[in-house]
């Protein structure tokens, strides 16, 4: 996508007032030095509309499934059901984004929408993709605190504070992206394009700035929060002796794996071609390669829309049970009794994939000031609303 956080090489003064083609080839000449590199535009663009259109599809249904399982007892208490609901969400917000990306690729990144939708789609995917990351930190932070804590003060004030938590995310994911959006302009040259125009004095400072604080804030900050609160909780767990420890100790290495593969080559790519040229200097055809491919690592970043329904819900059996519940929910009452059954057999042959931390046996507060509770795994029966105080790792 031609602005969505990537390099621009189209700065100019005013929106109707584009720079004289000789200053704009001289600063492409500084930016993008002459080397001969076989590089096929159209076979990039055919893949990249299919690849898109595959993570709208696959994306659209995951998203929309966890929603929907997610959405009723959202509110039950000691669950982290609340980040994982606002991340599918934000993740859904990227991926209805996606037909405008997938049009626009394919007319040569010709934009056709007009001036506000130029902004505002832009700004829309921006807001959801740091929402999407901030969500995953601070559900990695919340679930190492919640097995750690066993107060009962703690208990009572988890629940509002994730809502307090959920509220701020939102609302700094959507104060962010504004420094970079409002100098996202449509140019209508000799084809309008949605692109990043700051001007062409600061145009350098700008785009290192965006570029760094892109990086810092979606990269950077969330990176450490995952891993190391991911390591702390997988530390616990085998700490903790379970049967099952190592299995979910290989779950939390993915949650960071994942993270890192889908968004560390964008963010590498992104501040290399925005320091080449003014900042530093790539090697021609490396340069040159970056440019080509940056649409296609830009595009792999959002498989994590497709990976986070997946290892965050699908593979808990609390989670399948509560999906087959809001399926039987809405078939008709002579078919309900049914599926509950169906839920109930599925729920108890499941085979534990996802972290389930209860607190068994847990005297009164007063009781046990001394030592922590003891932990133990198992798949959360189905119906959920039956099921004990517990923190569910996806």
């Amino acid at each position: 996508m031609s602005a969505t956080s990537g390099p621009s090489l189209a700065p100019t003064r005013d929106v109707g007032e584009i720079y004289n083609w000789t200053e704009l080839l001289h600063f492409f000449n500084h930016t993008l030095p002459e080397c001969h590199v076989e590089l096929n535009e159209n076979t990039k663009r055919v893949a990249l509309f299919v690849v898109y259109l595959a993570i709208f599809v696959v994306g659209l249904v995951e998203n929309l499934l966890v929603i929907c399982a997610n959405w009723r007892g959202s509110a039950g208490a000691g669950l982290l059901r609340l980040y994982v609901l606002n991340m599918a969400i934000a993740d859904l917000g990227i991926i209805l984004s996606l037909p405008v990306w997938m049009l626009e690729v394919t007319l040569d990144y010709t934009w056709l929408w007009g001036s506000f939708s130029c902004r505002f789609t832009h700004y829309f995917y921006y807001a959801n993709m740091y929402s999407s990351v901030f969500f995953l930190a601070c559900l990695s932070v919340d679930r190492y605190l919640t097995l750690t804590r066993a107060s009962a003060s703690w208990q009572r004030r988890q629940h509002r504070a994730r809502r307090a938590v959920c509220a701020g995310v939102w609302v700094l994911s959507a104060l962010i992206p504004l420094p970079e959006v409002v100098h996202i302009r449509l140019v209508d040259s000799f084809e309008p394009m949605c692109l990043f125009m700051a001007p062409f004095e600061t145009y350098s400072t700008w785009a290192v700035a965006v570029a760094l604080s892109t990086t810092v804030l979606g990269f950077l900050l969330p990176l450490p929060l995952i891993a190391v609160f991911n390591v702390l909780t997988a530390r616990r767990l085998r700490q903790a002796g379970q049967p099952a420890g190592r299995r979910h100790c290989v779950l939390l290495a993915a949650y960071v794996a994942v993270f890192v593969v889908c968004w560390l080559p964008y963010h590498l790519a992104l501040l290399l071609l925005t320091l080449h040229g003014a900042h530093i200097s790539l090697h021609c055809y490396l340069a040159r390669l970056l440019y080509f491919f940056y649409d296609v690592i830009d595009c792999f970043s959002m498989l994590h829309c497709v990976v986070n329904p997946i290892l965050y819900n699908f593979l808990s059996p609390s989670f399948r049970g509560r999906l087959l519940n809001a399926v039987v929910h809405y078939l008709p009452k002579a078919q309900t009794r049914e599926g509950r059954q169906a839920s109930s057999s599925r729920s108890s042959s499941s085979t534990q994939h996802s972290i389930i931390i209860t607190k068994e046996g847990s005297p009164p507060p007063a009781a046990r000031p001394h030592h922590l509770p003891s932990l133990h795994f198992q798949a959360a029966p189905a119906p959920p609303a039956s099921a004990p105080r517990s923190l569910v790792g996806s």
